[in-house]
């Protein structure tokens, strides 16, 4: 019996949804030609409050249950379970589970994978009345060290010195400050709780053109089934002088974690050793614009046909 390769789930056009969305055609057009047959989704229909049942209506349901790799804008857990749900009607199985996308896609949930290969982390989840001070509290383990926050997900970190980093953590009025700027900045789309982490020296790469956030010596690798598709500079400005880094390690980590398809971010510190920033769900990992896309979507065809 001939091996099937996974189906491709990209979001359509918000405009004409006969058609990808814009951002995603590059990678719509490389699946294709890697032999990947692909279906469009409404991005605004599973996001929105009342539609959501209207997000896969375009697709036509399979034969037979079929594997699925979705390709397109980041969900929340449930939004993520919802479309598990709604394409599982339609004989369409997403790669990772609703748990599964949870467990790369939240760094707390993440923190069992990777914990003595990052940075010091705590984290709360926010309740109704934005009271921080539980998390405050215990961010008193870092003493006078500098941390920086972010939410389950994302960072503000082109607000870098109002919404990100905190030079002294014992520093509470400065803390409280910039935690509660970064829930104003993240406002609706903040992701569950807040996330307070050791800040560790990185190697410098080059200053933001646009916002002045200094930027690092940092990789994405993507993993699908445990196999390592590609490791991409994360950065599409500044100048990576040094060779890329010896992934083994993170080849070996990478069967622990619990997902079909996952990225590793990484960051060389000073001293020239390499620490684990954060996992993300490979489905909504965005591919570098330094990427060589149709060699990542090759890579992906071959390692899914290996596995059957």
């Amino acid at each position: 019996m001939k091996k099937q390769l996974p189906f491709l789930l990209f979001c359509e056009d918000p405009f004409d949804q006969s058609k990808v969305d814009p951002d995603f055609e590059a990678e719509f057009v490389s699946a294709k030609a890697n032999g990947f047959q692909v279906v469009l989704c409404s991005y605004d229909a599973l996001t929105g409050t009342n539609s959501n049942e209207f997000s896969v209506r375009r697709i036509k349901a399979a034969d037979s249950l079929t594997n699925v790799i979705y390709r397109g804008w980041m969900l929340t857990p449930h939004q993520y379970a919802f479309l598990y749900q709604e394409l599982l009607q339609k004989n369409f199985k997403l790669i990772n589970t609703a748990i599964e996308y949870q467990n790369c896609h939240y760094l707390p949930d993440s923190l069992r994978f990777i914990e003595t290969k990052t940075p010091l982390t705590i984290y709360e989840k926010l309740p109704r009345d934005n009271d921080i001070e539980a998390l405050v509290k215990k961010a008193e383990i870092f003493g006078n060290k500098p941390v920086i926050i972010k939410d389950f997900v994302k960072s503000e970190k082109h607000d870098w010195d109002t919404a990100c980093f905190v030079p002294d953590a014992s520093d509470t009025e400065k803390l409280e400050r910039s935690i509660k700027k970064l829930i104003q900045l993240r406002g609706k789309y903040l992701n569950e709780g807040i996330v307070v982490r050791e800040f560790i020296e990185l190697n410098d790469l080059t200053a933001h053109s646009k916002s002045g956030m200094p930027l690092k010596e940092e990789y994405r690798l993507f993993f699908f089934a445990k196999k390592l598709i590609g490791i991409y500079n994360y950065w599409d400005e500044g100048e990576y002088l040094l060779s890329k880094p010896n992934t083994s390690k993170f080849e070996s980590l990478a069967q622990a974690v619990d997902s079909n398809f996952f990225t590793i971010d990484i960051a060389r510190k000073k001293d020239g050793d390499f620490v684990i920033i954060e996992l993300g769900d490979g489905q909504v990992s965005g591919l570098p614009n330094n990427a060589d896309i149709n060699e990542f979507y090759k890579n992906l065809a071959s390692i899914s046909l290996e596995i059957g």
